[in-house]
């Protein structure tokens, strides 16, 4: 069995990153775009499961906004990455304060990344402002099948 140290899995997440802060397609004047980022506060969390002793089995990262004194969290992109290489499914589950879990996403099918050994999932788009919206404090979790701990983060 070959042996990660867990780095393998943070590409997707750089990767996802790399796309959010790229420049828009679309071009409006430099003071709306200005007041736009203003009242918008943009987040990246990536969290890591360890089991039996490895660095990281597989890491989650979670896309999500907001707008400035809100409180509500709009939940655009999530991706799950795992490795090394193992056919599987995911899904996504949340918890909204003093609620129940519920799933977000049912399973879904690992693919490959490109010129690497892991499996990634994913749901939603990248930069974009669209997405169910969630309280703050909405705990997030990505589950993979057969593994029993999952990768959660809270909106903050």
């Amino acid at each position: 069995m070959l042996k990660q140290t867990g780095k393998a899995l943070l590409v997707g997440a750089t990767a996802a990153l790399a796309v959010t802060t790229a420049a828009p397609a679309h071009a409006g004047t430099g003071a709306q775009d200005a007041a736009a980022a203003a009242r918008i506060s943009k987040h990246q969390e990536v969290r890591c499961v360890q089991h039996s002793g490895r660095a990281c089995t597989y890491s989650a990262s979670f896309f999500y906004w907001n707008k400035k004194g809100s409180g509500s969290r709009g939940l655009n992109y999530l991706q799950s990455a795992r490795s090394p290489y193992k056919a599987g499914k995911a899904r996504w589950l949340y918890k909204q304060p003093g609620g129940r879990t519920h799933v977000g996403q049912s399973w879904r099918r690992a693919h490959q990344v490109p010129r690497g050994n892991a499996a990634e999932v994913e749901w939603g788009k990248v930069g974009a402002a669209s997405g169910p919206k969630l309280r703050k404090g909405t705990l997030v979790c990505v589950q993979w099948a057969h593994v029993a701990k999952k990768a959660c983060h809270t909106l903050k």
